[in-house]
């Protein structure tokens, strides 16, 4: 299983390219950007995809999860959904808010959209979530064992069966929409704008470049794939239509986000979301859970 998994990592890793990046900043401007972004800054738990799953009760994306003997599997509005991963709280590390135990399972339904839809349901239908706060049952199959969606051809993911993930710490800084006011106001903004020869007009496409995006040298800051932190989006951001909750409360917190420069999948170059309120999650209530993704 791990030399498949091997072969298949070889095929969505990207080759490297050179980028600029806030590197070339000096020392200085560096460190006022970092000052400003310390008040806004928010813990995360990155994720890391490598080898394959073989305990039930780990963190992994697709395969069969953890189901106790009796439990059904869930069923969508096309049949069984498609299991997209499981996280277990007690390997992701302290993180201020989130539980420190319990497994949260995602399924999505198996049509086109990944279960998404496009009215006032957007965020609350096509999809579940399962907690677990006891792991103490016995489970009714193996990571690697068969599930009634391995004969579907659209899934989110195309990974070569149950795929571990780990978890290290990090910062999530927000979008430049998200950002206070008075953080967007700062003048850094136009002296990193200089500082590579970019309009001072435009801080929103200098901060989404250069200290968000994919040129940033800031890597206490770092992107991808994780459990909390700010989510990053290749579309618009969803919060505050459909069902999802207004930015800015307990429930538009993001609980995790799989980037597909990490798990692949999710349409082109895509990115998967839940979003949800930790402390309901605590408590066990996944109610108030909404779902994303989008793509390019």
């Amino acid at each position: 299983m791990n030399a498949l998994w091997d072969r298949w990592r070889k095929q969505i890793t990207p080759p490297s390219q050179p980028a600029r990046s806030t590197a070339g900043l000096s020392p200085y401007l560096a460190d006022q950007v970092r000052d400003v972004l310390a008040a806004v800054a928010r813990s995360c738990a990155s994720i890391s995809v490598g080898g394959a799953a073989s305990d039930p009760t780990q963190s992994y994306l697709t395969g069969h999860p953890y189901l106790p003997q009796g439990c059904d599997w869930p069923e969508g509005e096309h049949g069984p959904q498609f299991f997209v991963g499981q996280i277990n709280f007690a390997e992701v590390g302290v993180l201020e808010g989130f539980p420190s135990a319990g497994l949260l399972q995602w399924f999505v339904d198996t049509d086109e959209t990944y279960g998404l839809t496009f009215d006032e349901t957007a965020g609350a239908a096509g999809f579940s979530v399962r907690w677990y706060s006891d792991l103490s049952a016995a489970p009714a199959a193996a990571p690697d064992a068969p599930t009634p969606t391995d004969h579907v051809e659209e899934v989110p993911m195309e990974f070569v069966g149950p795929t571990r993930i780990g978890f290290g710490r990090g910062a999530s800084i927000p979008s430049w929409d998200e950002l206070p006011a008075e953080v967007r106001q700062d003048t850094v903004w136009e002296r990193v704008a200089m500082a590579f020869g970019e309009s001072r007009s435009e801080p929103a496409y200098v901060y989404d470049e250069y200290i968000r995006g994919g040129s940033s040298g800031l890597t206490e800051f770092g992107g991808g794939s994780r459990v909390g932190g700010y989510p990053s989006f290749t579309q618009e951001d969803p919060r505050g239509s459909g069902a999802y909750p207004a930015v800015g409360t307990a429930a538009a917190t993001l609980i995790i986000e799989l980037d597909s420069m990490d798990v692949g999948g999710w349409g082109d170059s895509g990115v998967g979301h839940l979003f949800g309120d930790p402390a309901a999650l605590v408590s066990g209530d996944t109610s108030g859970i909404r779902y994303h993704w989008d793509c390019m």
